[in-house]
C-alpha cells in the first residue's frame, strides 16, 4: 500500500490528474477538463452558449433550444504536454432532440495516461481513466428549461496495487432561459447556471478523495448583423466548490461569416491559488455541409504547465438524416 501511495504522490506532483494546481487536489480529477473546443476558444466559456455537441459537459438544458434535431461530435486533447507525452483525453458526445420540449444528451470520456515509473522499482503502470454520462433536458415554459446529467466515472490504479480501483457517481443540474433581443427576430440573449460534478468521494481503499466540483453561472448576447454576419459574446463565473474553493471567470467571443467560418478569442481568470486558470484563448472552426471542425489553443502565463496545449473537435449534425 506504500507503493501506493507513493506512486500517486508523485503522479499529483506530475500534474497527470492535478488541473487545478491547488493543494490537496483529489483524485480522478479528469472529469474537470472540458471536450467543448468551441467554448475553449471562447476563453472557455459556455454555461449560457449555444448549444452544440458536446453541450452534456457545459448544461444539458440548453440542448432543447438548438436548431438541429440532433448531434455528434468527438474531441481530442493532448494534456500537459510541458510535463510529460502521453496524457490524452478523448471524448465523444451528442444530443437528440426528441420533440419540441425535451431531448437526451449523453458523453463519454477517455483518459489516456502517460506510463508512470514506480518509485523504487523497475516497473512502470499505466493508469486508467474513464467516465459516461447521460442527460435529460426539458422545456418547463417558453424560453426555460431544465437539464439534469448522472455521471459514472471509474479510475484504475490496479498496476500499483491490485484492489486501487475506484469507482464513483456524479450529477449535474443545468438552468437555461433564452430571449430574443428587442428589435430583432433572429438576435437572442440567454442566462445559463450549471452545478456541476456534485457526488460521491474517489476511493482507492487508502483514504478518500474529492472530485472536481463547481457553480458556474453565464450570460450570452448572439447578435445575427445580417445573413452573412453574426457576433456571439458571452461571459462566465464560476465558483469551484471541491477539492478546494475558489473563484473563476471567463469572457469570450466568436466571430461567424455566413455561419461558415468561425473565428474565437477570450481569456480565463482564476484567483492567486488557482494561477494554473490563467489563460488567454484563440480558436477557429468551419463549418460544411453538416459536418463541423473547431481548432482551440491556450495561451497561458509565463511558465505554466499549460504551455503548448491544444484541441480540436470534429461534430456532425445528423438532420439530414432524422428530418
Amino acid at each position: 500500500m506504500n507503493t501506493l501511495r507513493y506512486s500517486l504522490m508523485a503522479w499529483f506532483v506530475a500534474g497527470v490528474l492535478t488541473v487545478s494546481a491547488q493543494d490537496n487536489t483529489g483524485a480522478a480529477q479528469f472529469p474537470d477538463l472540458t471536450p467543448d473546443v468551441r467554448g475553449v476558444g471562447m476563453g472557455n466559456t459556455g454555461v449560457a452558449s449555444s448549444a452544440n455537441a458536446f453541450s452534456v459537459w457545459r448544461n444539458a438544458a440548453k440542448s432543447v433550444f438548438s436548431d438541429k434535431k440532433a448531434e455528434i461530435g468527438y474531441s481530442f486533447t493532448p494534456w500537459m504536454r510541458e510535463l510529460t507525452k502521453g496524457n490524452d483525453l478523448h471524448s465523444v458526445g451528442g444530443y437528440y432532440n426528441i420533440n419540441d420540449k425535451q431531448g437526451i444528451t449523453a458523453g463519454f470520456r477517455w483518459f489516456k495516461h502517460a506510463e508512470i515509473d514506480l518509485l523504487g522499482d523497475d516497473a512502470t503502470f499505466t493508469p486508467k481513466d474513464w467516465s459516461v454520462e447521460i442527460g435529460y433536458a426539458r422545456k418547463l415554459v417558453k424560453g426555460l428549461s431544465l437539464g439534469a446529467t448522472a455521471r459514472f466515472v471509474r479510475s484504475d490504479l490496479s498496476g500499483v496495487e491490485k484492489d486501487a480501483v475506484a469507482n464513483a457517481v456524479a450529477f449535474d443540474l443545468g438552468v437555461y432561459y433564452r430571449h430574443t433581443l428587442a428589435g430583432s427576430e433572429k438576435s437572442v440573449w440567454a442566462l445559463g447556471l450549471q452545478a456541476a460534478n456534485f457526488g460521491t468521494k474517489i476511493d482507492y481503499g487508502y483514504g478518500k478523495y474529492d472530485q472536481p466540483a463547481k457553480v458556474s453561472i453565464g450570460g450570452m448576447i448572439d447578435h445575427v448583423f445580417s445573413d452573412k454576419h453574426r457576433l456571439q459574446g458571452t461571459l462566465d463565473a464560476g465558483y469551484r466548490v471541491l477539492p478546494n474553493t475558489c473563484w473563476e471567470w471567463a469572457v469570450g467571443a466568436e466571430y461567424a461569416a455566413c455561419d461558415k467560418v468561425f473565428v474565437r478569442g477570450g481569456y480565463h481568470w482564476g484567483e492567486e491559488n488557482n494561477r494554473m486558470q490563467r489563460y488567454g484563448t484563440v480558436g477557429c472552426g468551419v463549418n460544411l455541409w453538416h459536418v463541423r471542425a473547431d481548432f482551440a489553443y491556450l495561451l497561458p502565463e509565463t511558465n505554466s504547465f499549460l504551455k503548448n496545449t491544444w484541441q480540436v473537435a470534429v461534430a456532425f449534425d445528423l438532420d439530414w438524416n432524422l428530418r
